[in-house]
């Protein structure tokens, strides 16, 4: 009889677990990537959230008889502290981390979402992952962390408040962080281009309903360049009321960051819309688990 799996997976926004033959995707926000920008380490207080919900799905996967496992990425993958946080999920959950590498984490998500073919774009909450078939790289900047970024580099308190400001500013950061790769890039192909992560498949389905209550509404949905904008008036006009759309209550602060990211990126990527996916890296590391292939 062949094993069974659950995978978590313990991101910069929230931590995530999927349990073979179950479809529905868990997810608690505890925002480990909190200030990782200015402090390089993992907050105290965030972690202590993050392990919580770690040792909950550790035990929901041996309740329903499946083997856990668990990789982490950019939060950890940075984080100065990360060896202190690896310890101590090893002390209470048992089980060991798989901290990815960024290569590694687009491929999952490549091979989750469009089985490792076309383009995709992965915007987390502290890293982007660009993928196309020549191309593959992450880059550490996400909602999360964009925000953070963003925030530090409009240090002006009239500007701090500005999001037009603070737009230009994290966008100019994803230049540089891009600049070293802009030869390949143009050479890469990346559309057509499936769009995952949290930042994407909720502005994705924010674009077929304004007042969505879940991502599901917006699965295969086609996000033009231009929708993309019109989305990033309307949620920037509605400042704190974005917290009382559904969809938005747990990313309501952070996630025109991700939209900013998410336009640049298009725009340099040259490409007029993305389609968005549920499946994702998730999906690829359930998918190479039950292969043998981890």
């Amino acid at each position: 009889m062949s094993n069974k799996y659950a995978v978590i997976d313990i991101g910069s926004n929230s931590i995530r677990a999927l349990f073979q033959g179950d479809e529905r995707k868990y997810s608690a926000t505890t925002r480990l990537g909190t200030n990782l920008a200015h402090t390089g380490k993992l907050d105290t207080a965030r972690a202590k959230l993050s392990l919580s919900a770690i040792a909950s799905y550790v035990r929901e996967a041996k309740k329903r008889g499946l083997i856990p496992l668990a990789y982490a990425t950019s939060a950890v993958r940075d984080a100065e502290n990360r060896d202190e946080f690896l310890e101590l999920t090893k002390l209470y959950t048992g089980i060991d981390i798989d901290v990815l590498s960024g290569e590694r984490e687009a491929h999952y998500a490549h091979l989750g979402a469009c089985s490792g073919k076309g383009g995709l774009m992965d915007i987390g909450g502290a890293s982007m992952q660009l993928v196309s078939d020549s191309f593959k790289k992450s880059f550490p900047v996400g909602c999360v962390r964009g925000k953070d970024i963003a925030l530090e580099l409009v240090k002006n308190e009239t500007d701090a408040g500005n999001y037009s400001v603070q737009r230009t500013a994290l966008a100019g950061y994803l230049d540089g962080l891009l600049e070293p790769h802009l030869d390949r890039i143009k050479c890469a192909r990346f559309a057509p281009c499936t769009g995952v992560g949290g930042t994407i498949t909720t502005l994705c389905a924010l674009s077929v309903d304004p007042n969505a209550a879940s991502k599901k509404v917006g699965e295969g949905a086609v996000l033009t360049r231009d929708r993309l904008e019109s989305l990033i008036f309307a949620l920037d006009r509605l400042g704190s009321g974005r917290a009382a759309i559904g969809i938005l209550a747990v990313r309501h602060d952070v996630i025109l960051y991700g939209a900013a990211l998410l336009a640049r990126a298009m725009d340099v990527l040259m490409l007029d819309s993305v389609t968005s996916s549920l499946r994702d890296g998730l999906d690829g590391y359930l998918d190479a688990a039950i292969r043998g292939e981890l």
